[in-house]
């Protein structure tokens, strides 16, 4: 029977052998179709061995569900294991984006440049990996599950792990990072007031956090970030990385700031601020501002007011200048020297490169002659390191040339709601005077020139 049903069945196999069809013709005598004849044929002449229901085929032949194809044999997905992973109780990328409130003011107390933990405060978990299972298709096929791992353990200092490697524990109060496999908890100084004469001026390696203010005269260093929640006044503060000022920077035209890589702050009066990277506050008055990368003065009420900021990229604000026509200058781009310099300078790379080639070819030279003069082998050993520390100074300048220059390349200066008279744009060595009032202008060298155009705020 197993062969006659034949005439009058059709099994088709999905592409991806997952799942196979049925398809019944339409007889008088429902009596030729029987279940178990049914599967011996799919089994035996189809070769579809596993997953089959019975139940929907029995059904089919009850119902009569006749020139129609109907799935009857399922195959199994394999189910893959999970590899090992870790679950930290710290944010690993601490949030250092300021939040625009409702009122157009900007929170800067939930920026956060460290996460900090207490003293055997669990700060990650792991989470061994989860075996997966195999799966199958309708000819009975094995599909593997992929195979899964488990994480070598956390590499770091400043934490205690538990017996059963597991858990891992802070070891005191401090600051915890993680990157790339490496966890470290470090201590963190925290100043509970102001720095001020009774403090004395700091100098600390690794990150700082003043509850109180810096007052004026002090100076304050740190290797990591430093955080001031209050003020800072006439002060000298020096970070390696980050300088973030929650109350703002009052400098009487004597304060100093300068950051290894960004400089946050509510806002900033008279004062001389220089970072590596970004500049970033809801108002900047009377300051001479100098960002790698970009100066951005975030909020509704934004401002740009006297004084001169300096971006390789750009400089973002809503006002620009005063209605009283307050000298304000803005700068930003390549000016034409830098680019001759990084000429000049990649010309004179390359010369000290050959130079340094030459007398590595005339050292290896002369170690295969057995005859060579001493003297002379050891001044050009003096002259091949000499050259090497040359060679290496000039590619980081040149690369120091090139990186502004490739960042400069679309510079530009936006005010998204006005520019007054008084105002001085320089792009890229080009200058222009701002005569009239501008409202949502953004301004951009094209050619010889400094063009203008409408701003539109791609956010509203």
């Amino acid at each position: 029977m197993t062969e006659d049903i034949g005439k009058y069945i059709t099994v088709l196999v999905s592409d991806d052998n997952m799942k196979a069809d049925l398809y019944l013709s339409a007889v008088e005598d429902s009596t030729i179709y029987d279940v178990d004849s049914i599967i011996d044929y799919m089994q035996q002449q189809e070769k579809v061995t596993m997953g089959i229901k019975p139940s929907i085929i029995m059904n089919m032949i009850n119902e009569r569900i006749y020139e129609k194809m109907v799935t009857v044999a399922f195959g199994c997905p394999a189910v893959d294991g999970k590899n090992g992973r870790y679950d930290f109780k710290f944010n690993t990328t601490p949030n250092k984006k300021p939040k625009l409130l409702d009122d157009g003011s900007v929170d800067y107390h939930n920026i956060s440049l460290i996460e900090t933990v207490g003293e055997e405060q669990l700060i990650a978990e792991y989470i061994p990996k989860q075996e997966g299972t195999n799966g199958y298709d309708v000819y009975g096929k094995v599909i593997l599950a992929a195979k899964c791992m488990d994480l070598a353990p956390l590499r770091g200092k400043g934490f205690r792990v538990s017996e059963d490697g597991k858990s891992y524990y802070a070891l005191f109060n401090g600051k915890v990072e993680y990157s790339m496999g490496i966890m470290t908890v470090s201590h963190t100084y925290v100043v509970t007031g102001d720095v001020d004469l009774s403090t004395g001026n700091i100098d600390f390696k690794g990150d700082l956090e003043i509850m109180g203010s810096i007052k004026a005269g002090m100076i304050v260093k740190a290797t990591g970030n430093i955080t001031v929640n209050k003020l800072v006044e006439a002060a000298h503060v020096e970070a390696g990385k980050d300088v973030l000022v929650r109350g703002g920077i009052l400098g009487g035209g004597k304060a100093v700031i300068s950051a290894g890589v960004n400089v946050y702050g509510l806002f900033i009066e008279n004062a001389t601020i220089h970072a590596n990277n970004t500049v970033q506050a809801d108002s900047i008055v009377n300051c001479e501002v100098t960002a790698f990368s970009d100066i951005n003065i975030f909020g509704r009420t934004s401002a740009i007011v006297g004084g001169r900021l300096k971006a390789n990229r750009t400089i973002r604000t809503r006002k620009i200048g005063s209605e009283v026509g307050v000298a304000t200058e803005l700068i930003v781009g390549i000016e034409p020297e830098a680019r001759k310099t990084y000429k000049k300078i990649s010309a004179e790379l390359e010369e000290m490169q050959e130079e340094l080639e030459k007398v590595e070819k005339t050292l290896e030279l002369l170690s295969h002659k057995h005859d060579a003069d001493e003297n002379l082998r050891l001044q050009l050993v003096r002259t091949k390191i000499e050259r090497a520390a040359e060679v290496a100074k000039k590619k980081e300048l040149c690369a120091e040339l090139h990186k502004r220059i490739e960042i400069g390349k679309y510079a530009e200066i936006v005010a998204e709601e006005v520019v007054y008279p008084g105002a001085i744009i320089k792009i890229d060595g080009l200058m222009t005077h701002v005569n009239d009032e501008y409202r949502e202008i953004l301004f951009l060298r094209k050619g010889d020139k400094i063009l203008t155009k409408r701003y539109r705020n791609e956010e509203e």
